[in-house]
């Protein structure tokens, strides 16, 4: 999409997972790239595949269970070795770095912060002693925003708030200096004051490093106030991709507008009933022969239902995957 060099691109990626009843493939065919110095958001309902897509990128979908079957993942043009293989393990948190989506989760309760901070340090600068290690933990914890850091070290993670615990986890994932940051919904379990303290976070590390960052969310007004790009996700499959201004003022696909239309408005009245997209999203493993938003679609009709769009290019950079977006664009 960028006309600027990207330091992440992800090509026909395709991945899934093996169960007891069999092969669920998860993501189908994505691809997206990152620019330098900006982000990408990528959107979708829970379950469409956005977290899986940045596990393959991380070589972190979990094992033995999870397959990537093809595509390729390059890193500023040269492509990622094998997820299994220990060059990645070189590249992981070095080079591209990930702040998940819970922190209680990805921190370990019986370790101090300073303890979990050193660690990941270690990693990345192994010849420095503990002191230094230390030292350049409480200057990650001030560079995040973190009150009184030299005591925060001390404190267990149950001991921090969700804010404090999120700022910890974006302090570990930029330890390594990272040329990428993907952000796995890191505001989902946040208030609104917080969540915008940590977008301005965001905002300035990647100013200050010039980092290229995946935003992975569902929140729409995040998407505008944070991203340069938009990549909506559904069922597994992207199907628009467009500069962000240019996605909210000229939705081609009927799921991103169906999405942009239920998100309530300052002008809304009170009390309006707010739009809504029926129907469920299809399990995926019992897809639609066609496009797969073609059992919620209001434009759906029997080509739809036989045959899936393909994810082409259209004016403005916007690339949509809908057999009727000429017409509904008119």
């Amino acid at each position: 999409m960028s006309t600027s060099q990207p330091i992440l691109e992800v090509r026909n990626l395709c991945c899934g997972f093996h169960a007891e009843d069999g092969y669920v493939r998860v993501v189908d065919d994505v691809s997206f790239t990152v620019a330098r110095g900006g982000t990408l958001g990528l959107v979708g309902e829970s379950g469409c595949g956005k977290t899986v897509s940045a596990l393959a990128v991380m070589g972190l979908l979990p094992q033995p269970a999870g397959v990537i079957e093809s595509g390729t993942i390059a890193l500023a043009g040269e492509p990622l070795p094998a997820a299994e293989g220990r060059a990645l393990a070189r590249i992981r948190g070095r080079r591209i770095g990930m702040v998940f989506q819970e922190p209680m989760t990805a921190l370990n309760p019986v370790h101090r912060i300073g303890n979990q901070l050193i660690e990941a340090l270690r990693l990345y600068e192994p010849g420095k002693s503990t002191g230094e290690l230390r030292r350049r933990a409480i200057e990650l914890l001030e560079q995040v925003g973190i009150p009184a850091p030299e005591q925060r070290l001390r404190e267990y993670p149950h001991q921090l708030s969700g804010g404090m615990r999120q700022r910890v986890m974006i302090a570990i994932a930029i330890a390594g200096r990272p040329e990428v940051l993907i952000a796995d919904e890191p505001t989902t379990a946040l208030d609104v004051t917080v969540q915008a303290q940590i977008l301005d976070l965001l905002r300035q590390l990647q100013r200050d490093h010039g980092m290229g960052m995946l935003f992975i969310t569902h929140d729409l007004g995040v998407v505008a106030e944070l991203c340069d790009e938009v990549a909506v996700m559904y069922a597994g499959r992207i199907v628009e991709r467009a500069p962000v201004h240019t996605l909210f003022k000229h939705p081609r696909h009927p799921y991103t507008r169906g999405l942009i239309a239920s998100v309530p408005r300052l002008d809304t009245p009170a009390k309006a009933r707010l739009e809504t997209i029926e129907g469920v999203v299809p399990a995926l493993d019992a897809l639609p022969a066609g496009c797969r938003f073609s059992n919620r679609c209001p434009f759906a009709d029997d080509t739809c239902r036989a045959l899936a769009p393909p994810l082409e290019p259209s004016p403005l950079q916007h690339d949509v995957a809908c057999h009727h977006w000429r017409r509904l664009a008119a």
